[in-house]
Formats: C-alpha cells, sequence, structure tokens
C-alpha cells in the first residue's frame, strides 16, 4: 500500500483545480439517473507503480470492492444522494470420482465408482444511502448501510465397495477435502480407518451496519478513483457441523465387531464486533453511466 499513497496523491493533485466539465463539454460528476459500479483499483495502480521500479509489470486483474465478492452498484436519485446496493448469490456443486476394484467372492476385473461431492450456497446483499459533497472532480461522500448474509456448505461420500461381514474393510478411494474457508487439510478416511460419508458444515449467519465516509477523485467524465473508511457492528453466527462415518467395528458399549455409524458434532461459533473498517481493497474504481 505504501506504494499506491504517492500514486493516489499525484493523481488528486493534477484533478484538484480542474473544472468539472470536459473539453468536448462532458460531465465528470454523477447526476440524477445515473448508476455506477465499482472494482478495486489497487491491482491498477500496482500495474502503473511498476512503470517506475524494477518489480517488472503483469496485466492487472478485476477485483471486488469488498470481501463478500459481491457486486457493488449505486442508483443516483439525484446527483448528490444515491442509494448503494451489493448482492451476491453463489450456487456451487461438483463432483470427483475414482474407480477401485470390485470387491467380490469370485475373482473379477470390473471396477466400481467412489464419488466425493460439495456443495456450497452463499448469499449476501447489502443496501445503504449515500449522500455528496463538492462540486470539483473531488467530492466526499458519507452515508449508512446495512449487510446481511448466509451460507452453507456439504461434503458428502459415496463408495462402490460397500462394508459387510464378508469385506469389513472394503478397497475405497481416498479423497483430500476441499473447504471454502477451513484450514485444515483432511481427508475421509480417518487414522482409525473409519470412512467419511458426510461432513456438513454450521450454517453460517451474518448482520451488520455501518456507517461510512469518503472521497472520489474524477479523473475522466464519469471515471473515478476512491477511498472509503467505515465504522459498524456486526454479528456473526456459524451453526454446529457434523461429521457423519461408518466403520466395522465394536461400537461404545458392545462386545463384538459390527457395522457402525458414528455422528460426531464439532460446535458451531458466534462473534459479536464494533470496529472500524475499509472497503477490501481500500482504494476503489467507479465506472458511471
Amino acid at each position: 500500500m505504501k506504494k499506491l499513497i504517492p500514486v493516489f496523491l499525484l493523481l488528486v493533485c493534477i484533478t484538484a483545480n480542474a473544472q468539472p466539465i470536459s473539453k468536448k463539454g462532458e460531465r465528470f460528476l454523477p447526476e440524477a439517473g445515473d448508476w455506477a459500479v465499482g472494482l478495486d483499483a489497487v491491482p491498477f495502480l500496482n500495474y502503473f507503480g511498476n512503470f517506475f521500479n524494477q518489480n517488472g509489470n503483469t496485466s492487472p486483474s478485476t477485483e471486488f470492492t469488498n470481501s463478500n465478492f459481491a457486486i457493488t452498484a449505486k442508483k443516483f436519485k439525484k446527483a448528490d444522494m444515491a442509494y448503494r446496493v451489493s448482492m451476491r448469490l453463489g450456487v456451487f456443486n461438483d463432483n470427483v470420482k475414482a474407480f477401485v476394484p470390485e470387491f467380490s467372492v469370485d475373482p473379477t476385473n470390473t471396477t466400481v465408482e467412489d464419488k466425493y461431492s460439495r456443495t456450497f450456497t452463499n448469499l449476501y446483499t447489502s443496501f445503504g444511502i449515500e449522500k455528496r459533497k463538492g462540486n470539483t472532480r473531488i467530492q466526499g461522500f458519507y452515508g449508512a448501510e446495512a449487510g446481511l448474509g448466509f451460507g452453507t456448505e456439504k461434503h458428502t461420500f459415496d463408495y462402490g465397495n460397500a462394508i459387510t461381514p464378508e469385506n469389513t474393510s472394503p478397497t475405497r478411494s481416498e479423497f483430500n477435502l476441499v473447504f471454502q474457508d477451513d484450514p485444515r487439510e483432511i481427508t475421509n478416511i480417518d487414522s482409525q480407518g473409519a470412512f467419511m460419508t458426510e461432513f456438513k458444515k454450521g450454517t453460517e449467519f451474518s448482520i451488520g451496519a455501518r456507517a461510512f465516509l469518503g472521497a472520489e477523485v474524477f479523473l475522466f467524465p464519469k471515471w473515478s478513483l476512491g477511498f472509503e473508511f467505515g465504522f459498524g457492528m456486526g454479528y456473526k453466527f456459524a451453526g454446529n457441523s457434523t461429521i457423519i462415518s461408518e466403520q466395522w467395528t465394536v461400537p461404545v458399549g458392545g462386545t463384538s465387531e459390527q457395522f457402525v455409524t458414528t455422528i460426531q458434532d464439532e460446535g458451531g461459533t458466534s462473534e459479536f464486533r464494533i470496529d472500524t473498517d475499509n472497503t477490501g481493497g481500500a482504494v476503489f474504481m467507479y465506472f458511471y453511466f
């Protein structure tokens, strides 16, 4: 971020005394009825900043203006007032398949299929009101917004070879679980030889509200760079996670081995926070139309 500050300040100085109408008669500032979409400006500032050092350069990438991977847009009801909306709706499902020799009391050359499936659902939305100050190509803004989030995650496993008295330790594929936001590295087969059949993460729910303050520099007509800081509160809850596994073993309180299904609860979490924040990349870019 240190090398981005001089670049941003240089752009501010260049445009500080400029007029809000271009030589072609185009207005720089947003007007009533305009829409705007935003993205993180840091990759672009890094790209241009690297022209002045020896770090080399790569093409800039388009990033979200927030950590929720939500599309951000504004609708101007008046030149100095806009509604702000963020939205994310994500539904993801994928399947990984593998094949292992089929168990049979008689020798065979056939295989059976093992399958690992992941399903994620993510919803985030926010709504707010923004007021603006200034008639030059540098405008300040302030306002408030509220947000709501929801997420689920589930991992399931289907095996071709069943656990039976004739096949108490079947040949099954080992898969690495890939989570959305969990640093653990685990597989579907634990150290005791139990096979996971389902890992259901606890449902996540979040709600929050914040006040924000920032400024934008309009470098070109309806094209700006800016920054934003906020102060808000939020509550986040994650429900109980459940792991279901199966194994041929002696059950708790039992005397002999048999087919056993185990349900393990991991517990949930909750947090409440009041703190300052910024918009993820700290410096954003908006396009108005």
